[in-house]
């Protein structure tokens, strides 16, 4: 059962919210699990909810899935639930899993990169993956060899056009010309670079990609 108001765990909701704040590079199902109970505490003063939720964000930038779980909780007239719901999807997705099955079964006849994050770009209207440095490259090489490439999309991380736009202006790491990439960076692509999609439904084609969120304003301008 989900506790929903009070001391969580024996700590304090407003400490567990400075833990996440500085919580670094964890997970996000790692993130939002552990927001949400301390969230709760807010559930009948929005305002403050808002401001919490707003915090996190700010201290924790690079991550897609704090951002979706605001998007469902301010959007939501349930919050609390809707945020219960968001962090247990995240708990039992199975996207790395079956991205393993895939790697496995083709046996080097599909490479799998992962992304950090996906969205469709305000400006072209194009899908595009933040991936790691050198996925420009990667995907050449594959090519040259005759190999496909399939992009992993895990659950909370591909955001809808107004908080895509948010979060890559926000994070740090992004790196928009792959010819200039370094160890460490991030690089967009675009994602007709890639053949298919792998999220938590299985091996999908990219025209499949969905949102895990609803695009919501408020939460855009944090």
């Amino acid at each position: 059962m989900h506790a929903k108001t009070g001391i969580v765990g024996g700590v304090h909701p407003i400490e567990r919210l400075r833990y996440v704040a500085r919580a670094g590079s964890a997970p996000d199902s790692f993130l939002v699990a552990e927001s949400v109970p301390a969230l709760a505490v807010f559930s009948d003063d929005p305002n403050a909810m808002l401001i919490a939720l707003k915090g996190l964000i700010t201290r924790q930038p690079e991550s897609p899935g704090l951002l979706g779980l605001a998007a469902h909780m301010v959007h939501s007239l349930d919050p609390v639930s809707a945020g219960w719901a968001f962090a247990d999807a995240l708990r039992t997705d199975r996207t790395a899993d079956i991205a393993e099955t895939i790697a496995i079964a083709e046996s080097g006849g599909t490479d799998l990169i992962d992304s950090v994050a996906s969205g469709v770009d305000p400006e072209s209207g194009c899908l595009t993956m933040l991936c790691p440095a050198g996925t420009d490259a990667w995907i050449q090489r594959a090519r040259s060899d005759g190999r496909s490439v399939a992009v992993v999309t895990p659950k909370g991380s591909r955001l809808p056009t107004l908080l895509w736009s948010r979060f890559i202006t926000k994070h740090e790491r992004v790196q928009t010309d792959p010819k200039q990439t370094i160890a460490g960076e991030l690089e967009l692509i675009d994602a007709g670079r890639f053949d298919d999609t792998v999220c938590d439904e299985g091996l999908m084609p990219l025209a499949e990609w969905e949102a895990d969120c609803p695009d919501v304003a408020e939460v855009a301008r944090f």
